[in-house]
């Protein structure tokens, strides 16, 4: 009945990944291609992290200034499904969107860059139509803040128009001639002029909290001899943007600007009149909307197909319900002004009124291309989001970027797999091929859960995926070195079986838990990739225990079925190890002392040298980057970085990856246009990816690091001393005092070789955790087993014993680990290079520890604090 129930879980799980096989084994337009013309087989596959398979990852949080807890809940659910309808009508294929929190929404668009992915999914979609303010006002506001910037005289009440101003403002504000379109040009399905169109990113000047006086390079110098051609609409050149932005921000500025207008810039640059200068339009708007967007019915990218404009894009706008009749009651009322399509604070267009508008259609015009006609239409479809939502973090991998990490994360999983079956089986002959078998059947088993769940798998979910093949070995090892004990006790090899595995399960079974507990962690509070890592790290584990536990012993069952004998092909082992006697006890305080010395040293690092926190933590931008040669631009992308003077920037060589001549540019949130622009005018280097982390979710990430890693030790010695009885708290104690142990190590080595410090890193760090109590438990199991055999006339003479007896398993356990973390280590692309290497520090600190430091302090414990023993 077992097998037969086996032999239904391995059909099952390689019928469900069947579906992962198909999809993943095509890339580029031949998987899109496939994905759209099968979508049930796409439903059953497991999806790739944008890591592996390139897109764009945001993390969007509500804005809930004045909003009560309740109704935060409630618009994150209104605005989730706004989201995605957006991403649904933008066509794209194996969306992730998803709740995150009460107040934050994540979503990764796999094949989308981060320009595009931002302008779906962050943008308000809050379209108002706003009247221009007549000439005479721009005119009065101009003048006065001129006065202020000029220091001229006392400045009057600015709510209040003052004639001689207004004289004045009249000479000096010679109105830009308004482009005059007829209704049916602007309106009714004919393209709008270009020159009636304002491009450019948003700016909010009404806010009454703008900080200190306008800078220094702005005194004496006019507001309006600032502009490249002067009146409500005009351009300003692009190098004097923020001087400007920063002189409407000023608190005086501010009081002079009356409350019934406000500044608003367009929605791009241009080139006035064919110039070479990049310019945007400046607006003054009268606040109040005449309308809004919540009309609109329908919204359609098209391309003008005759007249003047022909072959210009622009998005057709129908109204539905009383929209018509309020739309044509404006169009009435203002005939002859200029109307100002906003959208999101930004003005799209901004064409002249000449008549009334009866049959509730508009159109917005000026657009670059179809594609940005198309992601517009979408947003006003959908409707506008019900809450303002901040972009706090955005990760962008080029397809290039991914396939190299799909490349490196299989091929390091494979060579690991490869080279653990081989020392296996030369190590554990039979029992080495039975051993590999319980291992494809582990890999076989986790990567059908993932499918089966639609889970999604991410580079670091490898990691996780090779790590429990690694660790997987363990229980076979603690098993096989069971069963030849048994052997040389004299027991026939099926008895020997019997024994062994009934005697190994609570080692394994204790040792296994304690990691997965580590796992849970990792995936109640990690994010993103973190996440994902602890969700195959769970599945690993719970997969190794069922093929560990039932797959191999099934194997050696049927193999002795046919004939038994008093010896089964498992390996005699190395004889060193066989028979080695080791006195832990009797050097304890050597090993107490070596030990403070590396905590104290490692402390002293950590304080003196820090760490070198990646953007998960401080926040910021950071861009990889590749050059199309084999020379060291070290020195060219400081110099590109000074010359569009992005500051306090670094630059480092990528290493651990195929990809060559690749660099990472890390800047602050702020730089990371400047550092595209900067990128981008050199013809021979290539953006691979962009990561922005907001400070917000930076401070985030290091708390949920600080309470994962605590949460990690204390669930653990609470099991510990739950699973022990009455020597429970001693040997709980023992192994919290050994995480302590290996954690402040491993960070000294994390703080020597400056690693950067990511969420994959305190995964590994976790993970470490995890993996080192698993030396420790076997230890303390067998204690416990020689305490209720042998008494406890000499408890430190038992310690020893116990030792000895396990140390053949703890040193091949730990080198069939090694194996796979040098493996991640040395072929696992950049971002698990760092990973590995902690892991098989960690690994190297953990064995020592678990032999050397916890063992001895359950002795102490036992003779100075509580004696049970």
């Amino acid at each position: 009945m077992r097998e037969i129930i086996i032999l239904a879980v391995i059909l099952i799980a390689a019928w469900s990944i069947i579906p992962s096989i198909r999809v993943h084994s095509k890339s580029g337009d031949a998987k899109k291609e496939y994905i759209k013309q099968n979508p049930k087989v796409a439903s059953k596959a497991m999806n790739f992290g944008l890591d592996l398979a390139g897109g764009t990852s945001i993390t969007l949080q509500i804005d809930g200034k004045g909003l009560k807890d309740e109704d935060v809940k409630d618009i994150q659910k209104q605005s989730l499904e706004i989201v995605r309808n957006r991403v649904d009508q933008f066509g794209l294929s194996e969306p992730q969107i998803s709740p995150s929190g009460n107040d934050r929404i994540n979503v990764e668009l796999a094949g989308v860059d981060d320009s595009t992915a931002k302008a779906l999914v962050g943008s308000t979609a809050k379209l108002e139509f706003k009247i221009l303010a007549e000439q005479e006002k721009f005119g009065q506001v101009i003048s006065m803040i001129d006065n202020y910037l000029l220091g001229r005289g006392a400045i009057e009440d600015s709510t209040k128009a003052d004639s001689s101003v207004a004289d004045t403002a009249k000479v000096a504000a010679a109105p830009a001639k308004a482009d005059t379109l007829s209704d049916a040009e602007l309106f009714a399905g004919n393209a709008a002029k270009k020159d009636a169109v304002a491009k450019t990113d948003s700016v909010k000047t009404d806010s009454a909290k703008a900080e200190s006086a306008a800078p220094t390079a702005t005194q004496g110098t006019a507001l309006s001899a600032l502009y490249l051609s002067f009146g409500n609409g005009g351009f300003v050149a692009q190098e004097q943007v923020e001087t400007i932005k920063r002189i409407l921000n000023d608190r005086t500025v501010q009081s002079l600007i009356p409350h019934d207008v406000v500044f608003a810039w367009g929605s791009g640059f241009e080139t006035p009149n064919g110039s070479v200068i990049k310019a945007k339009r400046l607006y003054l708007l009268k606040r109040r909307a005449e309308m809004s967007g919540e009309y609109v019915s329908d919204a359609r990218p098209y391309r003008v197909s005759d007249g003047t404009n022909s072959g210009e894009v622009a998005v057709s706008l129908k109204f539905s319900g009383i929209g018509p009749k309020r739309f044509g009651a404006v169009t009435a009322a203002n005939i002859g002004k200029q109307m100002a399509i906003v959208l999101d604070d930004q003005v799209i267009s901004a064409p002249v009124i000449r008549d009334r508008i009866p049959n509730g259609e508009a159109q917005i015009t000026g657009l670059d291309d179809m594609a940005e006609a198309n992601r517009l239409a979408v947003v006003l479809r959908s409707g506008a989001l019900k809450a303002p939502m901040n972009i706090i973090e955005s990760r962008t991998i080029g397809a290039t970027l991914g396939e190299d990490n799909i490349k490196s994360g299989f091929g390091s999983a494979l060579i690991g797999i490869l080279i653990t079956v081989i020392f296996m089986i030369m190590y554990y002959r039979f029992g080495g091929l039975v051993a590999s078998a319980g291992l494809i059947c582990n890999a076989l088993i986790t990567a059908a859960v993932l499918s089966a769940f639609n889970a999604t798998l991410t580079l670091p979910g490898i990691a996780g995926m090779v790590l429990t093949i690694g660790m997987s070995i363990d229980a076979n090892v603690i098993i096989f070195e069971r069963i030849r004990e048994e052997l040389r006790a004299g027991n026939k090899a099926r008895a020997a079986i019997t024994k062994g595995y009934e005697r190994a399960f609570s080692a394994i079974f204790d040792s296994n838990l304690t990691t997965f507990l580590t796992a849970l962690i990792l995936y109640k509070i990690g994010t993103g990739s973190v996440k994902g890592f602890g969700l195959t790290l769970m599945i690993g584990i719970a997969a190794s225990m069922f093929t560990a536990l039932t797959v191999t012993h099934a194997i050696f069952d049927i193999k002795l079925a046919k004939q038994d004998s008093n010896t089964i092909s498992i390996g005699s082992g190395v004889r060193a190890l066989n028979n080695a006697k080791f006195s832990v006890m009797k050097h304890a305080g050597k090993f107490r002392l070596v030990s403070i010395i590396l905590i104290v040293a490692s402390v002293a690092l950590a304080l003196t040298k820090g760490f070198n926190f990646s953007i998960d933590f401080t926040g910021g931008t950071v861009f990889r980057v590749q050059y199309n040669d084999t020379q060291d631009h070290i020195k060219d992308l400081n110099d590109i970085l000074a010359k569009f003077n992005v500051k306090d920037g670094s630059v480092r060589v990528v290493g651990g990856t195929s990809l060559a001549n690749a660099y990472e540019v890390s800047v602050k949130s702020e730089q990371g246009a400047d550092v595209i622009k900067a990128i981008n005018s050199d013809d021979r280097v290539t953006i691979l990816s962009q990561d922005e982390v907001g400070a917000t979710i930076g401070d985030e990430l290091r708390f949920n690091a600080l309470l994962s890693v605590i949460f990690a030790w204390i669930a653990i010695c609470l099991y510990v001393w739950f699973r022990f009885g009455k020597l429970g708290l001693g040997f709980g104690l023992g192994a919290v005092v050994g995480l302590v142990h290996d954690t402040a190590i491993t960070i000294g080595f994390i703080s020597l070789l400056g690693l950067s410090v990511d969420g994959a890193l305190v995964a590994a760090l976790l993970t470490m955790i995890g993996y080192s109590v698993n030396d420790t438990i076997v230890n303390f199991d067998r204690i416990r087993e020689n305490v209720r055999l042998k008494g406890t006339a000499d408890f430190d003479n038992t310690i020893d014993d116990s030792i000895s007896q396990c140390v053949s398993r703890t040193i091949i356990t730990s080198l069939t680990t090694l194996f796979v973390c040098v493996i991640l280590a040395v072929m696992g692309g950049s971002s698990i290079r760092d990973f590995g290497l902690v892991m098989t520090f960690g690994v190297l600190v953990g064995t020592y520890s678990s032999i050397c430091i916890c063992s001895p302090f359950v002795s102490w414990f036992n003779r100075h604090v509580r004696h049970v023993v």
